[in-house]
């Protein structure tokens, strides 16, 4: 993945652009500069929009989705990731890790990291050059940026932080694309100062691991792997337990904590993602039947309507669209 190229003419107007998405991948691809790749979890009809502003050592966006999505994600090298989610209380999480209505979620760039995201959700997300903020904390605050870091990669702002950081970010957003418009430069001198204010805040609470959580995740992350690797032949339950080494309330558990879903459900909705990504971005030149089969479904009239009911369309349509 290349590095970002920032505006080389600081006092030029911010690059801004607003895309509008009727797919969850399509979703991820309109983010400039990440890798990631997104599955759609809660059925019907997908719509999203990413509102994003480049600045001199900066990337600024908000992201809307009318679905749940399971994003595994990378924002681009030498950089910070700060996401600012609108959630009530245990809706999302950051790899495992719930996130309570104040969660502002920190990781560095170029590491995948996975977030799962509640139905009709939206999520300010800053990424910044690390050796720039590194610099601006150094020469504003005499703060190491490596040690804030190592405090953990959620914390819970104190009440009332949160939404100022939210304002913040909408009216930077805002104003970039106002005909009078402050300097890129200006722009970015309030992003980095917003964040710090956060970052430094001595109301800002780590948010501890829970260990059984993350144990409920990494099972969950098996069984994805285990779907995605063994595409033909989609495990059944008993197979699950017998792989895992788990009894069918345990995997039960682990499922219901992380997801909300069943087993079952959560494995036919990679799959449905997996066919559908193929359909979008395929030649055309297979039959749906084809690619439906290599991703185990046997049956095409319960496949059409498992997919219909996912995404609100018929696969022929989703070809169609492509």
């Amino acid at each position: 993945m290349p590095l970002p190229v920032f505006p080389a003419d600081t006092d030029a107007r911010p690059l801004r652009r607003v895309t509008r998405a009727r797919d969850a991948d399509e979703q991820a691809d309109n983010l400039s500069q990440w890798n990631q790749r997104y599955d759609q979890l809660s059925p019907g009809s997908f719509e999203g929009s990413v509102t994003e502003l480049w600045l001199p050592k900066s990337q600024v966006f908000m992201e809307t989705a009318n679905r749940a999505l399971r994003q595994t994600c990378a924002a681009w090298p030498r950089s910070v990731w700060f996401g600012i989610p609108a959630a009530r209380d245990g809706m999302m999480s950051l790899g495992g890790k719930p996130l309570s209505s104040r969660a502002v979620c920190i990781r560095d760039g170029g590491a995948e990291f996975d977030l799962l995201t509640a139905p009709d959700f939206n999520l300010f997300g800053v990424v910044v050059d690390r050796l720039a903020f590194a610099d601006y904390l150094d020469r504003t605050a005499r703060q190491d940026l490596d040690r804030l870091l190592l405090q953990g990669d959620v914390r819970n702002l104190a009440p009332g932080r949160k939404e100022s950081l939210c304002a913040t970010l909408a009216r930077v957003l805002a104003d970039a694309h106002h005909p009078d418009f402050p300097d890129a430069e200006a722009l970015q001198e309030r992003i980095f100062s917003a964040l710090a204010d956060a970052l430094l805040s001595h109301d800002t609470v780590p948010v501890p691991t829970r260990r059984t959580r993350l144990i409920h995740q990494a099972t969950v992350d098996r069984v994805r792997q285990y779907v995605l690797d063994n595409p033909e032949h989609p495990p059944t339950i008993p197979e699950l337990c017998a792989h895992l080494h788990l009894s069918r309330r345990a995997l039960q558990n682990c499922f219901e904590d992380v997801t909300g879903m069943p087993p079952l459900a959560y494995m036919r909705s990679l799959r449905l993602n997996a066919v559908r990504r193929e359909l979008r971005h395929g030649s055309g030149l297979r039959p749906i039947s084809s690619i439906a089969y290599d991703w185990g479904f046997t049956h095409m009239s319960q496949f059409a309507r498992d997919y219909r009911r996912m995404f609100g369309e018929l696969p022929s349509e989703s070809l169609r669209h492509a």
